[in-house]
């Protein structure tokens, strides 16, 4: 039985230099998930994309169209027009007005589609069709700009207008969900955690390394991730288990595989940003982002700071730590060189809004839930890419 995998196809101008694609550096669209990514006739699923511009201020605009699903599977339909994805000012060809099939769905991750019940009339009960399922097939047209949720056809064709101009970036990305009567359901891919250096990162910490370091990253997930589906084939039904591919991105840093399999036995190596052509981002900061693809239709992503380390600051020494009587009051360090406080770990979980006041001369934090409130035992990350015990 063939079956209908998401695809997504990203249509964006060439670097003219050799940046490796892992890095984001302007406007990039590297994810698209269903919450459903299986759907039976009569049912609807929310859309959700990742869509990242670091040299903007201001939210980019993703506008969601869906195409009316062909029960036939043949792949009639303009979401698959070529043209379309090349040029989305084909989508209207000047007329301010869609094609048959197609739909305004949402904006941002506002966006859900729907599968009419029914979908599969047109074929006999007794029909294979019904149970290989067909795909519903949605286009994201991401632009740097933010766009109103109620701006008119009018608007929209001007947009498309000012994209075919190359007067602002954009892009265009194509999605299927798998459409079929069949109750075998699939989950998007589920992870633990980063493993830094062979080591479960802490829950909302920020990861750090040095300039130039290399450092091993991989990905934990449960069992439950890899989920058990039968492959129905021409010689009979095989019983599989699903891979879970890793796409690896960040907006400095350098990666040895840009892709993985989680539980392979396969990792990748971060070199962090610190060279002339990677130098250190502002403030030291920067984002890695890593995309989940199951072999079946499941999709997600997790976003992941790191900090590159300052070696020149002064060590933090903490003098007295107030532990909270309730959830709703922080956790309060004072003494020397707390500007140096990355994050503070209880319970293998990073407290959350950490930060240091001059005004105070403290560093404060909240336990997050479920940790209980009450004295605790800690560690400090600090800015140095050291490790202090409280």
């Amino acid at each position: 039985m063939k079956r209908a995998l998401p695809l997504v196809m990203l249509f964006t101008a060439c670097d003219p230099g050799f940046r490796p694609e892992t890095l984001v550096e302007n406007l990039r669209l590297i994810g698209i998930s269903a919450d459903n990514p299986k759907l039976i006739p009569g049912e609807t699923t929310r859309i959700r994309s990742l869509v990242l511009d670091p040299s903007r201020n201001t939210p980019s605009t993703v506008l969601w169209l869906g195409c009316e699903a062909d029960p036939f599977n043949l792949n009639r339909s303009a979401c698959a027009n070529p043209e379309i994805l090349q040029d989305p000012s084909a989508l209207t060809s000047g007329t301010g007005t869609l094609p048959p099939g197609v739909t305004v769905i949402g904006f941002n991750d506002q966006a859900s589609y729907s599968v009419p019940a029914g979908l599969f009339d047109v074929l006999a009960p007794e029909d294979p069709r019904r149970q290989t399922g067909t795909v519903g097939q949605l286009i994201a047209f991401a632009v740097a700009e933010t766009v109103s949720p109620q701006a008119p056809m009018e608007e929209l064709q001007a947009l498309f207008d000012r994209v075919q101009r190359k007067e602002l970036k954009s892009i265009i990305a194509l999605f299927r969900v798998a459409i079929s009567e069949s109750l075998v359901r699939n989950t998007n891919p589920i992870v633990d955690a980063l493993v830094v250096a062979n080591e479960p990162w802490p829950k909302g910490a920020r990861f750090f390394v040095r300039e130039r370091e290399p450092i091993t990253l991989d990905i934990n997930a449960p069992e439950s991730t890899f989920e058990p589906f039968v492959l129905s084939t021409p010689t009979g039904d095989e019983m599989k288990t699903e891979r879970v591919l890793t796409a690896w991105y960040s907006t400095s840093g350098r990666f040895t595989e840009t892709s993985t399999a989680l539980g392979e036995g396969v990792k990748t190596i971060f070199t962090a940003p610190g060279s002339t052509a990677d130098p250190v981002p502002e403030r030291r900061t920067g984002m890695l982002y890593t995309v989940f693809r199951d072999t079946r239709g499941g999709q997600s992503w997790r976003e992941w700071p790191f900090f590159v380390c300052d070696t020149s600051l002064a060590a933090p020494a903490v003098t007295s730590v107030e532990w909270p009587a309730t959830a709703t009051d922080p956790v309060v360090l004072r003494g020397s060189g707390l500007a140096s406080v990355l994050d503070l770990i209880v319970d293998g979980v990073a407290l959350e809004r950490g930060a240091y006041s001059e005004a105070s001369g403290t560093w404060q934090g909240y336990l997050p839930s479920p940790v209980s409130v009450g004295q605790k035992r800690g560690t400090l990350h600090t800015r140095l890419c050291t490790r202090l015990p409280l």
